[in-house]
């Protein structure tokens, strides 16, 4: 089976507490990286293909050879995305930085870095410049916590898509329990996408595991990208719930491929 893993973090920290998990991947410079490569290759040496989610922002601030190098030893293809601080004065020469360093992708994350309204058009700034240098944009689509009306991220991804067309727009989480309102977004901008990482596991069992089902079928298999979001859910489970959810909903092997791997060796162009 064919897999490109979408989504994996690196922090190498095991912890009951995920917030002192997600603390470490804000702050993990390049030695962290490496341990964390080392920590968790065992997980991801079994896919063709994976995209690193590294979240320090400021991370490449200066040239990063020595885990670029690491990373390298990765079997198959692999990708690395670029958490950025949309509120930097110096994101242009960030995001210079970050195409020095073979970065493909750039992200935000609503929650985790408490963007609302009035940072949309910092938001749009930067990433109208990461366009300018062909990055793919990612914009995190978790909902929930107390925080879910105050950071509104597909309120962002709608902002976003509307100013944005020449480059893929990828919904990472696929909007969790707003993935409807993921699909319809998709089905009005060609250029967006969305990540199944962590939600379609965690919703498997409730009604929003047949709205997924319905949107990738929706979007006729296709700008739907397999993610574990290991080691936030194990590479393993994610897997596991996928196929399950797979067979379930009777998905043929040319569809699963293509969720699997096809779309994100397309987004990447590799």
């Amino acid at each position: 089976m064919k897999i490109f893993d979408f989504n994996i973090h690196l922090p190498y920290l095991t912890d009951p507490d995920v917030n002192k998990v997600i603390a470490q991947d804000l702050h993990l410079d390049s030695q962290g990286i490496i341990k964390g490569f080392n920590t968790h290759y065992e997980y991801f040496s079994s896919v063709l293909g994976s995209n690193f989610l590294l979240f320090n922002t400021s991370l490449f601030d200066r040239s990063q050879a020595d885990f670029k190098n690491l990373l390298e030893r990765t079997p198959g293809d692999f990708t690395t995305t670029a958490l950025i601080d949309v509120r930097s004065e110096r994101i242009e020469s960030y995001i210079d930085s970050l195409g020095a360093n073979g970065v493909r992708a750039v992200m935000v994350n609503s929650y985790l870095q408490q963007i609302d309204t009035n940072d949309f058009p910092k938001a749009l700034r930067a990433f109208r410049y990461a366009a300018q240098k062909g990055l793919i944009i990612c914009i995190d689509g978790s909902y929930g916590t107390s925080q879910m009306y105050t950071y509104d991220n597909m309120k962002l991804a709608c902002y976003i898509a509307d100013h944005i067309s020449n480059v893929p727009i990828v919904i990472v989480h696929a909007g969790g329990y707003r993935v409807v309102e993921a699909m319809l977004l998709a089905s009005d901008k060609k250029n967006v996408w969305l990540d199944t990482s962590f939600s379609l596991p965690y919703y498997m069992g409730s009604s929003i595991e047949q709205d997924f089902a319905y949107v990738i079928r929706k979007l006729n298999f296709e700008r739907v990208v397999f993610g574990s979001d290991h080691p936030y859910i194990p590479f393993e489970s994610a897997l596991s719930a996928h196929q399950s959810f797979f067979e379930k909903h009777h998905f043929n092997d040319t569809q699963i491929s293509k969720v699997l791997y096809e779309n994100a060796i397309k987004l990447f162009g590799i």
